[in-house]
């Protein structure tokens, strides 16, 4: 840029640089600068938009930081030229640049149009110092409202000066980052005036704008402006759900009034200002009986909604609602009235007919699934507008024509009963009972026939198709959703496919066509193709019925249900998998000695040389019992007996089946298996003696035994329970039972009495405790002695013993100690 030599004195006049005031030098206590966004001054000189008060969310006003549009300075250096700019600063006052003195003052251009009616709450100019000439001067820096130039501005066509609008921060430090001054009154007054801008001047006071030391370049400044409009008149006005329309009709005597309330300071959801709308409603031929109800604040955009109190309103009773909106400042203008007369004369259950689908429901029918029919809804209301109707709910709806009809089309899905459901609607809205009308579908699958239901898999079979239509033409068929294929019909209306399945489990989809083009319902005809062998045996039926006895060999037979089968794999009663092979027939023969009667199962599958496998097969066969019997006078079956010491003789005898028994393999619980040799009549007896009572069973015994013929065969076994009788001693105290009344330190006796023949000592213990032993007196009897040494439950348990070492069962006795 040129320069030219400074002008010198600081009373100099300049071309366009007297404000035409003098200046005084007004003294300010700084304020706090005011916030808008975090991140201070910076963040607000670098974006344009609304920003959301620091007030309380329900004050009215939104502030916005304002730039401006234009802003330029002049340079009486040069003052002919204008110094339009875009930088973050300008040059204000006094400067030097290339040995040359420039005297500069900027001009900011500030849009007002968005301000028109609106109410300017505060309005603050922002700013800040880039760079000072010296600190050690005080700041003389001013700001002025001038005429909006054109153009930018040059030091000769400076816009006329109107007023001071105040100096800015006179006692703020310096540099200052961030300064700012009140211009509440200059934007409200030009608002007010119908200005279009706001040009503010900023310059160093007149004495000290020639003095470089006051020199400074200042932030491209912005205005933090509040501001608030009035709310909009609400709009989109609804009754019970309907736009408000002339004649409009409502079905209720208490409708949800609705409107849309709208602010022209809203900027984003749940921001701006909150509105609260005022509804009005009264009788249209009683202007007088007005309601007003005011519902709470919304953030705008907001559909706000009132219901009228049940009791208001009557039947056929017209009226007007209007509704306005309201901010904390403003107030909007009432809404058009809505006018809405109340109806609720439901009208009458519609009648249906068709005559597709005639109401009688008898077999087999009509139409078919897929087959549109007509049905004609009429109702006997004169204001009827149209029908709902469906099947599963009313969802769909039918208008209705001139009369109060209409006719739809509608397709069942099914064969079978149906019915549609159906409701008149009226001009308000009303809807009528519900008129059900049953009919009954006719089933038009065709009617499909395998005819090799026992084919193997990859075998081809024939299925025909006959019809359940009449005229039919053609058939469309697929295989488990495959590729649809066709197949024409012959004069009787049926027709042959050939199918290879190669799945196990398929469906046949099949459709008939006749001659106009009508589709059938689906036949979808299951089949299944058995790939698990048949299995076969002589010596045991699989209809749950006994066959051959447990210990004789028998034999099943596995037969093939697909090509090419080369072995099949088998387990009897889920055991280890056994594999053989089958005969050039594709047949098997496999032997099986049960060992035990009753429940038993087998499960085959078969496979091929390629390795394919079939389904498996599982069956369940019962082989006949023929255990011997067995037999006990000293213990008898599922029953007490004997006693510890006590023998027993167990007489084992043959079933009535079996012959040539020549000995008995028996076990009882816990010992080792054991052989005895038969009688010549089969029989065989042993004598068993317990020595002690199994108190892990409670004195129950398991004796196994099976019989063995001459043959080689061994009958599946029997089992024989019984009890040993315990024969536990007798505990009694005359101190310590059960229900206390002994106490701690307290001693007493227990007398224990033998009920084991020949007992000569007894076993005993305290609370499980270490054993103790005390000799039997003449009488079988022995006492001993017990301090009681805590409260509570104690237990004591005693076993009579013989010389021999038979042991009897246990006696249990409680003791229950009182506290003290």
């Amino acid at each position: 840029m040129e320069s030219s030599p400074a002008t010198k004195g600081p009373h100099l006049q300049l071309n366009g640089g007297s404000t035409g005031v003098r200046p005084g030098r007004p003294r300010r206590t700084p304020r706090t600068p005011r916030r808008l966004l975090t991140g201070g001054l910076a963040a607000l000189l670098t974006a344009t938009g609304a920003l959301a008060g620091t007030a309380a969310p329900a004050a009215a006003g939104l502030t916005q930081y304002v730039l401006p549009t234009s802003v330029s300075y002049t340079d009486a250096r040069q003052p002919a030229l204008a110094f339009p700019t875009t930088a973050a600063d300008v040059p204000v006052g006094t400067w030097q640049a290339d040995g040359a003195t420039h005297t500069s003052r900027a001009y900011f251009t500030f849009d007002l149009t968005p301000y028109r009616g609106k109410e300017i709450i505060t309005a603050q100019v922002v700013t800040g110092e880039s760079t000072v000439a010296d600190c050690t001067k005080p700041r003389r820096l001013e700001l002025w409202r001038t005429d909006t130039p054109a153009t930018p501005p040059t030091w000769n066509t400076a816009p006329a000066v109107r007023e001071k609008v105040g100096d800015v921060g006179p006692t703020a430090p310096c540099p200052a980052g961030y300064l700012e001054l009140g211009v509440t009154e200059v934007i409200r007054q030009a608002v007010a005036a119908g200005r279009d801008s706001l040009t503010l001047m900023a310059r160093i006071a007149g004495p000290h704008e020639g003095n470089k030391h006051f020199g400074r370049r200042v932030k491209k400044p912005g205005v933090s402006l509040e501001a608030n409009a009035a709310p909009d008149v609400p709009g989109k006005l609804t009754v019970a759900g309907r736009a408000c329309a002339d004649g409009l009709l409502v079905g209720t005597t208490t409708p949800v009034l609705t409107a849309e309330v709208t602010d022209p300071d809203n900027v984003e959801p749940s921001a701006g200002d909150r509105v609260q709308a005022t509804f009005a409603w009264w009788p249209v031929d009683r202007p007088a009986e007005r309601t007003e109800w005011t519902s709470s604040a919304w953030y705008t955009p907001a559909t706000v909604q009132y219901t009228v109190p049940g009791g208001l309103l009557v039947d056929g009773g017209t009226y007007a609602f209007a509704v306005r909106a309201a901010d904390e400042r403003a107030v909007s203008g009432w809404s058009p009235e809505c006018r809405f007369t109340v109806d609720t004369t439901r009208p009458p259950a519609p009648t249906v007919a068709s005559t597709d689908y005639p109401s009688d429901r008898s077999f087999p029918g009509h139409g078919g699934p897929g087959i549109a029919g007509d049905f004609t809804f009429t109702s006997a209301a004169d204001d009827v507008v149209g029908f709902w109707y469906g099947r599963t709910g009313l969802t769909t709806y039918a208008a209705a024509g001139p009369g109060g009809t209409a006719t739809v089309s509608y397709a069942p899905d099914e064969y079978g009963p149906d019915w549609l459901d159906v409701q008149a609607v009226d001009r308000a809205g009303n809807r009528s009972p519900q008129t059900r009308y049953e009919f009954w579908v006719r089933n038009t699958a065709p009617t499909v026939t395998d005819g090799n239901p026992d084919g193997w898999l990859g075998q081809p079979r024939e299925f025909t198709f006959a019809p359940n239509m009449t005229d039919v033409v053609e058939y469309v068929w697929s295989l488990n959703g495959g590729t649809e294929r066709t197949v024409a019909a012959d004069a009787a209306g049926a027709a042959t496919v050939t199918v290879t399945p190669t799945a196990v489990d398929n469906t046949l989809h099949v459709r008939s066509r006749t001659r106009d083009g009508v589709l059938s319902g689906d036949a979808g005809y299951p089949f299944s193709v058995r790939t698990a062998p048949f299995v076969t045996s002589e010596d045991w039926p699989f209809d749950g019925t006994p066959g051959a006895p447990a210990g004789t060999e028998g034999s099943f037979t596995f037969a093939p249900a697909m090509a090419d089968v080369t072995e099949y794999v088998y387990t009897f009663g889920r055991g280890d998998e056994r594999t053989v092979r089958a005969g050039a027939d594709g047949r098997a023969t496999v032997s099986y000695t049960p060992a035990d009667a009753g429940y038993h199962t087998i499960e085959v599958f078969s496979r091929t040389s390629a390795g394919v496998e079939s389904e498996p097969i599982g069956l369940a066969f019962y082989p006949a019992s023929v255990a011997p019997t067995v037999a006990s006078g000293a213990y008898p079956q599922n029953t007490t007996g004997g006693g510890p010491g006590v023998p027993g003789v167990f007489t084992f005898a043959p079933h009535a089946s079996v012959t040539g028994v020549t000995s008995y393999v028996y076990q009882f619980r816990g010992e080792p298996e054991r052989t005895v040799a038969a009688n010549p009549d089969g029989t065989a007896s042993v004598e068993w003696t317990p020595s002690a009572y199994d108190n892990e069973y409670g004195g129950w015994v398991e004796l196994r035994v099976r019989a063995r013929t001459a043959a080689g065969v061994t009958t599946d076994a029997q089992y024989y329970s019984f009890r040993v009788d315990p024969q536990s001693p007798l505990v009694t105290s005359d101190v310590f039972g059960w229900q206390g009344g002994a106490v701690v330190g307290q001693t007493g006796d227990f007398v224990f009495t033998a009920q084991l023949p020949g007992t000569t000592a007894f076993v005993y213990s305290f609370d499980d405790g270490a054993e103790a032993t005390v000799a039997t007196g003449a009488a079988g009897t022995a006492r001993v002695s017990w301090a009681a040494d805590s409260p509570y439950g104690h237990s004591l348990t005693v076993r009579s013993r013989t010389a021999a070492g038979i042991v009897s069962g246990p006696a249990y006795y409680n003791i229950f100690i009182d506290p003290s």
